[in-house]
């Protein structure tokens, strides 16, 4: 009878042994392809900066300050690194002495009050969109604390009644882009921002008014388009049915002209292309649509039509931006009291 031990090594099946060609080598080849992929595993993405992407995508946001908000936003990320829920308005203040006493421009200058105050406002608009919209995350808003710097009010970039001269002027030079271009001008020329026009579609003029329902300040706008403007538009768009183009509500109100792009809805950069080529021809320097923008609002002052009513048609969310124009009607408006106090016309 056999024993137990004998009965498991019989239940046993026999052991193969393989042979290995080089088995010295063998570890080290594992060791090595282990190596590599350890050395190929990218670093996680900073869940922070996960958040940061959402708010630039959330927000209505023209491309330049998209641009500006981003590398200002990845600046405090790269400052810090706690997370949203740790911070506190002291490493506000500490971030903003970091701005004014160790960033340096490219020339290897401080930074300028005007860049500082970009930084911060990065940072207190990010942190308000957070509160809305993550109040889980962060309850209060450590930024509200944090002054800006005290600048200077920048003068309003207005073009002078001369300077529009040439700019009409400088329209009948154009070729093929003559008569957008000068469509875009009127448009530009009611106080709409580049990144508003780049949205209007067909639909959005009614034969009178310009409608906007995405503005840089997240409220719908009425924009009136005085006469001229409104026919200069109707001939612009009467001119695309002729050559063919079927327009719907939905057809891009400014198109391109450009090669690769013919046709297609105008871009924010098509339009800077634009005005600075007409710029040139016109021979103002540094012209860009912002210009245009600036002008409408000081004549609206200088017209009479009040302030309020004028931040409305303007679209200007802040009192203290729109002071920069309200400066330069109080200025006109006391001369004139000046000489009709003393019984004299006012001065040509």
């Amino acid at each position: 009878m056999r024993s137990p031990e004998n009965l498991v090594k019989d239940s046993l099946p026999p052991i193969k042994l393989i042979p290995l060609e080089n088995g010295d080598e063998a570890p080290a080849k594992g060791a090595t392809q282990r190596s590599s992929r350890s050395t190929n595993i990218k670093a996680p993405t900073d869940i922070r900066l996960i958040k940061v992407l959402e708010f630039l995508r959330s927000n209505n946001l023209a491309p330049n300050s998209r641009k500006l908000y981003e590398r200002e936003l990845k600046r405090f990320l790269g400052w810090t690194q706690l997370h949203y829920h740790e911070l506190r308005p002291r490493h506000f203040g500490l971030y903003k002495e970091y701005l004014r006493d160790e960033v340096k421009t490219d020339a290897q200058k401080p930074l300028s009050k005007s860049s500082i105050n970009a930084g911060v406002a990065a940072l207190k608009s990010f942190f308000k969109w957070m509160c809305y919209t993550y109040p889980d995350i962060i309850a209060t808003n450590p930024t509200l604390g944090i002054k800006l710097e005290k600048v200077p009010l920048p003068p309003a970039q207005s073009l002078t009644p001369e300077q529009m001269e040439r700019v009409w002027a400088a329209l009948e030079l154009l070729g093929e882009t003559k008569q957008r271009d000068t469509a875009l001008v009127h448009i530009l020329s009611h106080g709409l921002r580049a990144g508003e026009i780049v949205e209007l579609n067909v639909g959005s003029f009614d034969g009178k008014l310009l409608f906007l329902p995405d503005t840089k300040t997240n409220e719908p706008r009425l924009v009136p388009l005085k006469k001229e403007s409104r026919e200069v538009l109707l001939e612009y768009l009467r001119s695309r049915i002729e050559s063919g183009e079927e327009l719907n509500s939905l057809t891009p109100l400014m198109i391109s002209h450009h090669a690769s792009y013919k046709g297609e809805r105008l871009s924010y950069h098509g339009i800077y292309f634009a005005v600075e080529k007409i710029g040139e021809l016109a021979g103002i320097e540094d012209l860009h649509p912002h210009s245009f923008r600036h002008t409408y609002a000081t004549d609206l002052l200088l017209l009479g039509v009040d302030p309020s009513h004028a931040r409305k048609l303007t679209g200007h969310q802040s009192d203290k931006a729109f002071r920069r124009y309200t400066l330069r009607s109080e200025q006109e408006a006391a001369i004139a009291a000046y000489y009709r106090a003393i019984g004299e016309e006012e001065a040509q």
